[in-house]
Formats: C-alpha cells, structure tokens, sequence
C-alpha cells in the first residue's frame, strides 16, 4: 500500500514498458494509468478498512 503510488511514476520501468508495447505518449496514456492506480488504491483501503472493523487484523 505505502509504495502503491510510486507506481504511476512517469520513469517506473513498468509504465515505460507499457507505453512502449502500446505505442502510446505519456501524454495519452497517463490518465489511464491514473485512473487505474486509484481504483486500485482505494480497493486496498475499503480491504484494509473491512479487516480493521471486523477485528481481523
């Protein structure tokens, strides 16, 4: 969770590699890759916030 962020990074290797299979900008596939991030995020964090109310963790 705590380096979920640096994932979006425009020099993570991940997201270079990714642009370069898609032929894609960063300028064009930036907010996908956003979007994507932070759907991801908050998933982890409503799982995180069901474990802590349900006392399993």
């Amino acid at each position: 969770m705590a380096s979920g962020g640096m994932d979006t990074l425009p020099h993570n290797g991940a997201v270079i590699t990714l642009l370069a299979i898609t032929g894609l900008s960063h300028r064009q596939a930036y907010g996908g890759i956003f979007a994507i991030t932070l759907i991801k995020s908050l998933a982890v964090l409503f799982v995180i916030a069901v474990f802590y109310l349900t006392g399993i963790v």
